[in-house]
C-alpha cells in the first residue's frame, strides 16, 4: 500500500490513477486531481508527506482516524457523479463547509475524501453539503428498541452519544415507543457501532419488531402488560407498607395512637424498628430498579431520574436508621424522627407513575400501530 501526499489516502501501488518523481521520491495518486494538485506544488505536499511519516492515516475502508486528536478524515460515497465539473461542484461544496480543510473527490470510486475539524463540524453537514450541490450519500437506516428511557434526558443523552458517532447523519430518539431511527453511511460506520453508542450511553439496545407483523406485536403487547403488572405489584406492596409507615411515623398527632406510643418508648422504638426492616423490603422489591439504574448511570459518569430517586430515598432510609441505632449522636431529648414514611411513599409513588407512563406508552404506540397500517 503507498499513500497519495494530497488527500492522504491509502491506494495499492498498481491501482494508482498516475505517480510522480520529486526528489528522489516516487508519489502516487488516487485521482487526478490529487496529481495536478501535487504538479502545481510538489515542495509543499513532499513536505507534508514527510511530517506525516510515521502517524496513522486511515486506510479508504474506515476512512476515519480513531484515536488521533486534530482534523478527522472521512469517506463519503457520492452518487451522481458524471463528469470533471461534477467533481469540482462537490469539492466546492465540501470546501466552504466550516472546519473542512481537506476535499477531494474521486470520480472512478465516487467517493469524496474530507479531512475536517470535528469541533467545528461533523458528518451531518458534510453530507447536507453534498445534498445542497445536487447530489446524493447513500445511507442506511436502522431502527431498534432502546431499553431504559424514562425521561427527555435520557432521549437527548442517546441522541449526543449517537451523533458523536462517525458516519452517523441523523438521529432521533421516541420516549413513547422507547424507539431509536438511526441514519448512518455503511461506508463510514456500522450497525454494531451504531448500537455500541447506545450502550455507551448507559443503555440496552432491543430488537424492535416488524411493524407489519401481528405475531411480533402481539408479543411486544405482551411483554408490556407483563411489566405493568409487575409495577403495579410493587406498587400495592409499597402501598400498604406506605400507610402503616404514615400513621405509625407521627403516633403523637393521631389522638388513638397516642397513648400508646408516647415519645420516647419502648414500644415506639420497637415500632420504628419494624418499619425500618418493611421499607427496606419497599427499596429492595419495589425500589430496585431505581438503584440498578443509578449504578448503570455512575458506571457511564453520568445521572438520571433513577440517580435521583435512589439518593433520595436511600439517605433517609439510612439517616433514620442511624438515627433508630444511635440515637445519641443527635442532640434530641428523646428519639431522633424518622423518614421511613419518606422512603417507602416516594418509592412507591414514582412506581406508580411509572407503570401508568407505560400504560400511556402502550396505547400511544398501538395507536401509532394502527395509523400506520392505514397507511
Amino acid at each position: 500500500m503507498v499513500k497519495d501526499p494530497v488527500c492522504g489516502m491509502e491506494i495499492e501501488e498498481g491501482k494508482a490513477h498516475a505517480k510522480r518523481e520529486h526528489g528522489g521520491r516516487t508519489f502516487h495518486f488516487c485521482s487526478a486531481n490529487c496529481e495536478a494538485a501535487f504538479v502545481a506544488d510538489p515542495a509543499k505536499y513532499a513536505e507534508g508527506a514527510m511530517e506525516a511519516h510515521g502517524r496513522h492515516i486511515p486506510s479508504a475502508t474506515t476512512g476515519v482516524r480513531e484515536g488521533v486528536l486534530g482534523p478527522k478524515r472521512v469517506e463519503l460515497p457520492v452518487f451522481g457523479l458524471t463528469c470533471a465539473k461534477c467533481i469540482q461542484a462537490v469539492e466546492k461544496a465540501l470546501r466552504a463547509v466550516p472546519g473542512v480543510t481537506k476535499a477531494t473527490v474521486n470520480l472512478a470510486s465516487a467517493r469524496a475524501f474530507v479531512e475536517y475539524d470535528p469541533a467545528q463540524t461533523g458528518v451531518p453537514a458534510l453530507e447536507r453539503a453534498i445534498r445542497d450541490a445536487g447530489y446524493r450519500t447513500e445511507g442506511a437506516t436502522a431502527r431498534f428498541g432502546v431499553q431504559g428511557i424514562t425521561c427527555s434526558s435520557c432521549v437527548t443523552k442517546i441522541e449526543s452519544s449517537l451523533l458523536d458517532t462517525p458516519g452517523v447523519v441523523k438521529a432521533s430518539v421516541n420516549v413513547a415507543t422507547e424507539e431509536a431511527t438511526v441514519e448512518y453511511l455503511p461506508s463510514v460506520t456500522d450497525l454494531a457501532a451504531v448500537k455500541a453508542a447506545v450502550g455507551s450511553a448507559g443503555y440496552k439496545v432491543v430488537e424492535a419488531p416488524a411493524p407489519a407483523s401481528p405475531e411480533a406485536t402481539d408479543k411486544e403487547a405482551e411483554a408490556r402488560e407483563r411489566e405493568y403488572r409487575t409495577l403495579m405489584r410493587k406498587w400495592w406492596f409499597g402501598a400498604a407498607v406506605g400507610v402503616f409507615t404514615m400513621l405509625l411515623s407521627y403516633p403523637w398527632l393521631i389522638p388513638v395512637l397516642r397513648d400508646w406510643f408516647p415519645r420516647g418508648s419502648p414500644q415506639l422504638w420497637y415500632t420504628w424498628a419494624a418499619m425500618g426492616v418493611a421499607s427496606l423490603a419497599v427499596l429492595l422489591y419495589s425500589g430496585n430498579q431505581f438503584f440498578t439504574g443509578a449504578w448503570q448511570a455512575l458506571q457511564h459518569r453520568s445521572a438520571n431520574m433513577h440517580t435521583l430517586i435512589a439518593l433520595g430515598t436511600g439517605v433517609a432510609w439510612i439517616y433514620s436508621t442511624i438515627a433508630l441505632l444511635f440515637p445519641q449522636l443527635f442532640p434530641a431529648a428523646e428519639f431522633t424522627g424518622v423518614y421511613y414514611d419518606v422512603t417507602v411513599v416516594v418509592t412507591a409513588l414514582v412506581v406508580l407513575g411509572l407503570a401508568m407512563e407505560l400504560k400511556a406508552k402502550g396505547r400511544t404506540s398501538e395507536a401509532i400501530k394502527k395509523l400506520i397500517g392505514l397507511q
